[in-house]
């Protein structure tokens, strides 16, 4: 019998995991598309497979221990239909993870770790770089200079260069949430170290038989590309062709095919079809292009899913993978300016209060113009807060949250952002907000909870001058109606040709004994209408909630929408809220 393969969660190189039988997804088919672009440029978000790939194409390319690549790549696609450049190049592989985000040493750490590279770059391919080269570059103490050195000196051997750059932005990145501007800036504008590095980088993919033949660059934003080049031009960015859509990430057939290996060995004790409800929900719907008709699952999130519910015995309780939960305090800088909320601010809370916006994306723009509407949606597609949904209009994209586990992630978002803006935070009494939150959960005791959350509400009152009154209510119970997982929350969810204000679906993955589903209907008056004004708008606020509620409370679309298996077990409460102003006159229960 043959061994059982390993699971590959937080592998990233690929001869590593060949050589220790973990389970490889073949991504190799995208190899010869590859060779078809020189420079090559692709965006991605966290977790999704980026670095596997990169090391798949140093793997195919290297010059060097070419008589393993039977055993290497047996059973992949790339085995039966090599391409003509295969074990062309001499590789020179970057991660800039690697870099310290403490500013003061940053560039002489960046330097160090580019030299160790390049010194050790030589080493390994010395059999085929002649002596004399190795020894003028190896005196160079400046990283820059030393790859520049090489690639105009390869230029006199038969050997080419393809330089691989995983996670470009990555120290960038931390740097500009933990820094700020200026000190993002001091590196990558006028004479900045990684500016430099850069432009010698371009200048060496320029000029007739340049020695940088190829060049593969991954990453998480567009905007240090575009501070440090002016833009990408050194190449093609293929982030969003549809061609390139499945590059990484799992598709439905690759992640069912996971589970059925696993289950088939004795290893995992799931259902397949209830886990692929799973994965649907909380780890799917990212699609890399607006053309492209297929979604892809993230798959950190499902290797995840399979390693620990192997060690539960059953499916797993927690299925948000804490390593995918990224710092939101480190985006906060997109919102807030000076401890005020900018214009972005409105657009997050219409992502969050409806699920979707529609913008165009931009694939390159500096950081200064991020708080530009589109470039600030581009943003979040890049760090896969929003995907492309099939539900376009005419003139612009539609973009939508993915799944649950992003929608908890934008929560937690729009929280930090409001932190940083003013001193009255969501300064919880938690305790007291728990036992409310319980009750709502396990005795269907709505009223205190309601409540509450009005109070708090007022308590806050800055906050309404960013956004209208009606999403402002919607945004403050979507928050506290998800602080804890009792519930998987929903917004504008499409119930029988309708969209339900907030659904909230009891946990009973986690919890197997909650039993009440909420459908709440708020209703918003203006405090400029009185008399009988107002009780005539009353009125009509509160039949039209009840017509919706009904019309959304039926069972069976309940079920074929949001998965239940047996309807019969949960309690439907429907709930009426009406605010005037910033009171809420009405909390009442039609069930």
């Amino acid at each position: 019998m043959n061994e059982i393969k390993k699971i590959p969660y937080g592998q990233s190189t690929f001869m590593g995991m060949r050589r220790k039988n973990a389970y490889y997804v073949d991504k190799t088919m995208y190899i010869p598309e590859i060779e078809e672009i020189e420079y090559v440029f692709l965006i991605r978000p966290r977790r999704f497979g980026k670095s596997l790939f990169l090391s798949t194409l140093y793997a195919y390319y290297d010059i060097k221990d070419q008589e393993q690549f039977e055993n290497v790549f047996r059973d992949t696609w790339i085995l039966n239909n090599q391409t003509p450049c295969r074990g062309k190049y001499l590789i020179l592989y970057f991660n800039f993870s690697a870099i310290t985000k403490d500013i003061d040493l940053m560039q002489s750490d960046f330097n160090k770790y580019c030299c160790i590279v390049i010194d050790q770059f030589l080493y390994t391919y010395k059999q085929y770089i002649p002596e004399r080269i190795s020894k003028l570059i190896e005196v160079e103490i400046l990283a820059h200079e030393k790859l520049h050195k090489l690639a105009v000196m390869l230029n006199d051997t038969e050997h080419r260069l393809y330089i691989l750059i995983d996670e470009y932005d990555h120290f960038t990145n931390v740097l500009l949430s933990e820094q700020g501007i200026e000190a993002y800036h001091a590196i990558t504008k006028g004479v900045g170290f990684f500016k430099q590095f850069f432009i010698n980088l371009k200048l060496l993919t320029s000029g007739k038989e340049s020695a940088l033949e190829r060049l593969f660059i991954t990453g998480v934003s567009p905007t240090t590309m575009d501070d440090v080049s002016s833009g990408f031009n050194i190449g093609d960015n293929i982030s969003l062709l549809p061609i390139f859509n499945n590059i990484v990430g799992f598709t439905e057939k690759e992640a069912r095919e996971i589970l059925e290996y696993y289950i088939s060995a004795g290893k995992l004790n799931v259902d397949v079809e209830e886990s692929i409800a799973i994965f649907r929900k909380w780890y799917d719907n990212y699609r890399f292009s607006d053309k492209s008709k297929e979604s892809l699952y993230n798959t950190d999130c499902i290797w995840y899913f399979v390693k620990d519910s192997m060690r539960s015995d059953g499916i797993l309780k927690d299925v948000i993978n804490d390593n995918l939960r990224m710092d939101t305090r480190k985006l906060s800088n997109l919102v807030v300016l000076n401890k005020n909320l900018n214009g972005n601010f409105d657009i997050l809370s219409e992502v969050i209060n409806t699920g979707k916006t529609y913008s165009i994306i931009n694939k390159s723009f500096p950081y200064e113009q991020i708080t530009q509407p589109d470039n600030f949606v581009s943003m979040l597609y890049f760090l896969g807060l929003l995907t492309f949904s099939k539900d376009d209009n005419e003139y612009k994209p539609c973009l939508k949250i993915p799944n649950e586990t992003i929608k908890v992630l934008m929560f937690e978002y729009i929280t930090n952002c409001i932190n940083s803006a003013y001193e009255s935070k969501f300064d919880l009494n938690l305790r007291k907000y728990d036992e409310f939150l319980k009750n709502l959960a396990l005795e269907g005791e709505y009223k205190s909870i309601f409540e509450f959350i009005a109070d708090e509400m007022n308590r806050k009152t800055s906050i309404r001058d960013f956004v209208d009154g009606e999403n402002v209510v919607k945004l403050f119970y979507l928050f506290y109606l998800s602080y804890y997982d009792y519930f998987f929350v929903s917004t504008e969810k499409e119930l029988n040709k309708g969209y339900a204000d907030i659904v909230m679906l009891p946990n009973t993955l986690k919890y197997k004994n909650l039993k009440y589903l909420y459908l709440v209907e708020f209703k918003y008056i203006k405090r400029s209408i009185e008399g009988e004004a107002f009780k005539t708008e009353l009125n009509k606020k509160i039949s039209d909630a009840k017509e919706k509620l009904n019309q959304y409370a039926d069972a069976d679309e309940i079920k074929r929408n949001l998965g239940f298996e047996q309807v019969d077990k949960i309690s439907i409460v429907k709930l009426i809220t009406v605010f005037y102003g910033w009171e809420m006159i009405v909390i009442e229960n039609l069930s």
